[in-house]
């Protein structure tokens, strides 16, 4: 459901839906692998900084078929709207898209390229920025998991399917995640000073989540978690480059 990577077709049932978002983050580590070795590809091959930011805009998307960036899209337009938040979850279900929605999702991919543009992509820098696809998997999975669901749909189901052995797994899941990090952060020999922005924007980015979850919807949704992953992921390549740019 999660990615575009061809799979054995199985039925959907109670038991497979309680562990999908535990093995979420299992996408992101698929995507952090092909980005890897992309970008140590497109150092090797020489490949313009325009062509290397270009794949590094277009590969998730390409992996994932653009699920989250509906999300992201449809968010948009909700937030767009001075409606309640009854009406906000009204305009998530809504397939068209909105002024806002399209405004939304053609800055976020500007923003990307930009950012990716100016990325320095070293190794220590690649490695985080790669580790970011698994690490906004995992509490995009967390908030679906353990946040109030909205309203009627994906969301809701997962959470529901997930009951409390489901969340227990998610908690085990997203422990496991961190640990990964700091073996990656030690094996790549990160310094603090990349870390600790790209660990700030990632908490900030969730706690933003919680509060427009709460506070706009009054609850949690499919499609607020694809806004979420998106920005999240587009932060913390902004904080790479941000912190790159003023090291030098």
């Amino acid at each position: 459901m999660f990615s575009r990577i061809p799979m054995p077709r199985i039925e959907w049932d109670e038991g497979i839906m309680r562990h999908m978002m535990t093995a979420f983050p299992l996408v992101g580590a698929v995507i952090g692998g092909i980005m890897f070795a992309f970008l140590r590809l497109a150092d090797y091959f020489e490949l313009h900084d325009a062509l290397r930011a270009l794949g590094m805009t277009l590969l998730p998307l390409a992996v994932t078929g653009g699920i989250h960036l509906d999300g992201l899209c449809d968010t948009c337009d909700a937030l767009g709207a001075v409606v309640s938040p009854e009406r906000r979850r009204e305009i998530l279900k809504d397939p068209r898209a909105g002024a806002f929605g399209v405004i939304g999702v053609v800055t976020y991919l500007l923003a990307y390229f930009a950012l990716a543009l100016a990325f320095d992509g070293s190794t220590s820098s690649a490695a985080l920025y790669c580790f970011g696809f698994v690490i906004s998997r995992a509490f995009s999975a967390f908030a679906v998991v353990n946040f109030k669901p909205a309203s009627d749909g994906t969301g809701r189901a997962f959470h529901d399917a997930a009951g409390k052995n489901g969340r227990f797994e998610i908690f085990v899941a997203f422990i496991l995640v961190l640990i990964a990090f700091f073996i990656i952060g030690v094996a790549a020999a990160l310094s603090y000073d990349q870390v600790l922005p790209w660990v700030l924007v990632t908490l900030v980015c969730n706690d933003s989540l919680w509060r427009t979850a709460k506070k706009k919807f009054e609850g949690m949704s499919g499609d607020l978690a694809g806004w979420f992953l998106q920005r999240c992921e587009l932060w913390q390549l902004g904080a790479l480059v941000i912190v790159s740019a003023l090291a030098r």
